[in-house]
């Protein structure tokens, strides 16, 4: 559950809730920026691949991404293997490419999968840290 208010300094935010609200499992809040539930994927290839495998109900939204190739290329991300995400980025030989932001810079649609587009034979890697919203 995500409830917007405000945080102890007084400032707009957002606020998480888990648990069932029962003895054994009590609600627990907390400020959205904190880190739990978020998660890490990493690939390394010379081709498209799968980032990070769909999650039923669930969208997967890109808190940090970064982007290294040993041969230039360029690296776009999509949603489902079809909806494009971000525009094709130029990462040049022996490049990298590092974006964050604490809310998110992107999410796929419901239950799709994180998928990258890359041009043809590069090699490259890619890690993000995402949390299912």
């Amino acid at each position: 559950m995500a409830l917007f208010g405000l945080d102890a300094a007084g400032n707009s935010a957002y606020v998480q809730a888990t648990g069932a609200g029962t003895t054994g499992d009590p609600y627990v809040m907390q400020h959205d920026l904190l880190t739990a539930d978020v998660k890490s994927a990493f690939v390394a290839t010379t081709s498209g691949a799968d980032v990070v495998s769909g999650v039923s109900s669930r969208k997967l939204r890109v808190l940090n991404l970064v982007i290294t190739a040993s041969t230039g290329c360029t690296v776009q991300f999509q949603s489902g293997a079809s909806t494009d995400l971000t525009p094709a980025f130029p990462i040049q030989a022996s490049g990298s490419l590092v974006l964050s932001h604490p809310l998110g810079l992107f999410e796929t649609s419901s239950g799709e999968k994180l998928n990258t587009v890359v041009s043809s034979g590069a090699d490259y890697q890619v890690m993000v840290s995402y949390r299912e919203v």
